[in-house]
């Protein structure tokens, strides 16, 4: 009798929705016209076991709450931890969840599981977010936390795709063999927490969050800690930076038709150049559509409008042999002709331009620039920082900061998102980390939460504070 009183609350809650499914056949639910909207999620009211339970081994969790339920992908939310083998069956049926358990579990080891924002109300959808259960085999419930941040080295961006997972300590080769005992979700804060952890310690790492949650692919995005994490010590927030040791290059399949539209139309290139005004302080560029090489026995030329050739020029191909650079010291509105013999360029299968091309452009006038004057405050506490000013995640201006006043006599106006990359080597560029037994972090680029907009002929000042 003291068991059955024991599990009455949580009976009744299912045995009332039983007999409201009875009583509404197979019509649908329609919450009742009138009254102040629902605005309160769902919250658990009974459960068997009870949440929170020790000494317990369950087959079969019981949960019930409040009113009728509803779910949202829940097998691929629930993250159990510690892992098990094989994913519990979880069925939803009015106000009740029902999780199967088909592994044996560990003794003396505290579950959760956590549904994320999976759990709705069926009527207004009101989210039970990051709803938890919690149960021990052992006679404690564990209470250890680690908490801390991610971000993308080499943006400050966040990635909240990523999950960071934990092995025990003491296995160095772990994160590349074992699936992780722990794992959790980021914000889109780029912020985690592990909760329940026992008091021991851990080797942590951000992966992607795909099926084998290892680390078995040198282009994924990844990050480590540098020491192992004792629960046991007091951790405000961990700071990890993810990055990708080797860029993922995709090949460009070409057809045959596409080789035979090649071999009959020549080379084809990007000719938007052709009469505009072009930024005095970048190159002038021109893409091709395939991998090309250049002939010096019928060099490209840039000149004046009066075809007198210009010697101070540098001419070259980027690192994927399809954007041509032409760069020299740019004069405000001159105009040039650059022309492009026929047999100047040519690609891997002999195809070369299909005549002789003159591309004619300008160079932007002095006001469609602004000058710029940034005071900064707090640089010392970086390594050689560099000031990145940045237009969806790409870097179009950088400069080393080497005293509180930046001066910038000539940028293009925009709004620019101010970051900072914390330039270990001095080489003036962010540089990637590497895991194995070097163990070398990324460079760091930090998000300042500043955006500047500098106007074209103005003088344009700005005060910023650079803090980690």
């Amino acid at each position: 009798m003291k068991q059955a009183f024991k599990l009455f609350p949580f009976l009744q809650i299912i045995c009332i929705g039983c007999l409201i499914q009875l009583a509404v056949g197979c019509a649908n639910i329609v919450p009742p016209a009138g009254g102040p909207k629902d605005t309160l999620a769902p919250y658990l009211i009974a459960a068997k076991p009870k949440d929170s339970a020790t000494n317990v081994q369950p087959k079969e969790i019981l949960i019930g709450f409040n009113e009728y339920i509803t779910s949202a992908d829940i097998q691929s939310n629930l993250i159990i931890s510690p892992t098990i083998k094989t994913t519990p069956l979880v069925d939803v049926r009015l106000n009740a969840l029902r999780i199967r358990i088909n592994d044996s579990l560990a003794p003396n080891t505290t579950y959760s599981l956590q549904f994320g924002n999976a759990i709705k109300d069926v009527n207004e959808g009101n989210i039970a977010k990051n709803f938890t259960y919690v149960f021990s085999t052992g006679n404690q419930i564990d209470t250890g936390k680690i908490v801390g941040y991610v971000h993308l080295a080499e943006t400050g961006a966040v990635d909240s795709t990523l999950i960071v997972v934990l092995h025990p300590a003491g296995n160095d080769t772990a994160i590349f063999k074992n699936k992780p005992l722990y794992y959790t979700k980021l914000n889109g804060k780029g912020r985690f927490e592990f909760k329940f952890l026992p008091y021991s310690r851990f080797q942590l790492f951000v992966l992607p969050n795909d099926y084998v949650k290892k680390y078995d692919d040198s282009t994924k995005l990844f990050a480590f800690a540098d020491n192992t994490i004792a629960v046991d010590t007091k951790i405000d927030t961990l700071q990890l930076f993810a990055f990708q040791a080797y860029k993922r290059t995709e090949k460009k399949k070409t057809t045959a038709i596409a080789a035979k539209k090649t071999i009959a139309s020549g080379l084809r290139f990007n000719k938007s150049i052709e009469g505009t005004d072009q930024d005095m302080l970048s190159p002038v560029k021109l893409s091709f559509d395939t991998k090309i090489k250049l002939n010096d026995s019928f060099p490209i030329l840039l000149t004046d409008t009066l075809n007198k050739v210009i010697e101070d020029v540098a001419i070259q191909l980027d690192s994927t042999s399809q954007i041509l650079s032409i760069q020299r010291g740019w004069n405000h509105e001159e105009k040039y002709r650059l022309i492009l013999p026929q047999k100047s360029i040519s690609d891997s299968l002999h195809n070369v331009l299909v005549k002789t091309d003159t591309i004619k452009f300008t160079i932007k006038p002095a006001t469609a620039y602004g000058t710029v004057l940034i005071r900064t405050n707090g640089f010392q506490q970086f390594n050689h920082p560099v000031l990145l000013l940045t237009q969806d995640d790409k870097i179009k201006y950088s400069y080393p900061i080497t005293q509180p006043i930046i001066r910038i006599p000539l940028i293009l106006p925009g709004d620019f998102v101010l970051k900072i990359l914390e330039d270990e080597n001095n080489n003036g560029v962010w540089d990637t980390g590497v895991y194995g037994q070097q163990k070398k972090q990324p460079e760091k680029i930090r998000l300042l939460g500043t955006t500047i907009s500098i106007k074209a002929d103005w003088e344009n000042e700005f005060n910023i504070i650079l803090k980690k």
